[in-house]
């Protein structure tokens, strides 16, 4: 029988938001790249069905092994990265990329110098990069103020007043006032999706060249550099340690057998996984793991239950979604941005890395959040080097 100090209601709220924040944000994006790799109906259910089981089992078992909230995700720049190659290649082809790219995370895992490069970011610039994606989504939460100003209100105004009475209840307060007016803006949210468990579907990996090169290759890195870093960094910021090793050699495994369910990616989650290390979750650090555990049950869920979750998710009202993301985070781009600016000796590398990603440039192959770290970290070492 579980403890009851694992039933909170803080615990609980914070792990559902994770997840229902990290679907809302991106599943759009997963279904077109499952759609531009010509999966059938079925085989899209199969994929959501691979990927909630992959980042539920995954994020319970470190979690509760390491006592860290270590909360996993797929890559949402990885699958936007597929919906322009996917319709190059037949689907046990990018299957068989998929394997690759979990092979390739295995081994960086098994290799310590790479692993603990992964670690020798400075926080203060990391810290800066993580403010750089986090401001967007705080900034969308009042572009609703046109078009759906009454919801934007009332959101806001629970979101100013459980803050001043309620601080550790801030979240639960905004799922439940969101979800009201999620079903004001739209009464056929529940009655459109069909419940229904989803079926894997099992395709023979296909290994091509080809794809290799132009698939599996920028995949690693864009998961390595964007999601992992950013994930590695984000625990960082909170004062956990990161077990890199073992999350890379156990997410790169993970990536292999779940590739031919279409298990496309699984790694460390930085944008949703901040919502469980912040001190409204537990007041105690030690204790916010427990959110991510919570986390992973939900995960499992909104996997088998896959069919319904597109349903909803598709039909959650876009701006009642940016509302929730934005306001979730507002503490977490605080903290950071304090964190990225704190140290002198790095201040203006930190600005830098800020506005560089923040710019949402691409060059030579590398998009701004790898030029943001290049830029502002090659600056620090300069600028230590002068006499």
């Amino acid at each position: 029988m579980m403890n009851n100090k694992y039933v909170s209601v803080s615990h609980i709220t914070a792990g559902f938001s994770a997840v229902l924040i990290g679907y809302t944000s991106s599943i759009v994006i997963i279904l077109q790249a499952v759609t531009a790799a010509g999966a059938s109906a079925a085989q899209i259910e199969s994929w959501l069905l691979a990927l909630g089981l992959m980042m539920g089992f995954s994020s319970i078992g470190y979690s509760w092994y390491y006592k860290t909230p270590i909360l996993t995700a797929w890559s949402t720049p990885g699958a936007a990265m597929l919906v322009g190659v996917a319709p190059q290649h037949d689907l046990p082809t990018l299957l068989g990329a998929f394997v690759v790219t979990g092979a390739l995370i295995f081994i960086t895992g098994l290799i310590t110098p790479l692993s603990n490069a992964l670690k020798r970011i400075p926080s203060p610039l990391a810290t800066a990069m993580l403010a750089a994606i986090l401001l967007p989504f705080c900034i969308n939460a009042f572009e609703p103020i046109m078009s759906v100003s009454g919801v934007f209100l009332l959101l806001f105004t629970t979101y100013a007043l459980s803050k001043r009475f309620a601080a550790n209840y801030t979240m639960l307060m905004l799922l439940i006032v969101s979800l009201v007016a999620a079903f004001y803006l739209d009464n056929t949210l529940i009655s459109n999706a069909n419940l229904g468990i989803a079926a894997p579907i099992w395709l023979l990996p296909q290994f091509d060249l080809g794809a290799i090169i132009n698939i599996a290759i920028p995949f690693y890195i864009v998961t390595m550099l964007s999601q992992n870093l950013s994930g590695i960094a984000m625990m960082q910021s909170y004062g956990y340690n990161t077990p890199v090793k073992p999350i890379l050699v156990g997410t790169g495994i993970i990536n292999i057998l779940g590739a031919p369910f279409g298990g496309f990616s699984l790694n460390l989650a930085a944008i949703s996984a901040a919502i469980c290390m912040n001190e409204h979750v537990d007041n105690n650090k030690h204790n916010r793991y427990r959110a991510v555990i919570w986390a992973g049950v939900f995960y499992i869920v909104a996997g088998a239950l896959a069919s319904s979750v597109v349903a909803i998710f598709l039909a959650f009202p876009r701006e009642i979604t940016e509302m929730l993301a934005g306001f979730a985070l507002l503490g977490t781009l605080l903290m950071c941005l304090q964190s990225a600016f704190s140290n002198e000796h790095y201040r203006e590398g930190a600005l830098l890395t800020f506005l560089v990603t923040l710019s949402g440039i691409s060059f030579l192959g590398l998009n701004a959040i790898i030029w943001g770290l290049i830029i502002g970290w090659g600056y620090s070492f300069l600028v230590s080097r002068r006499v």
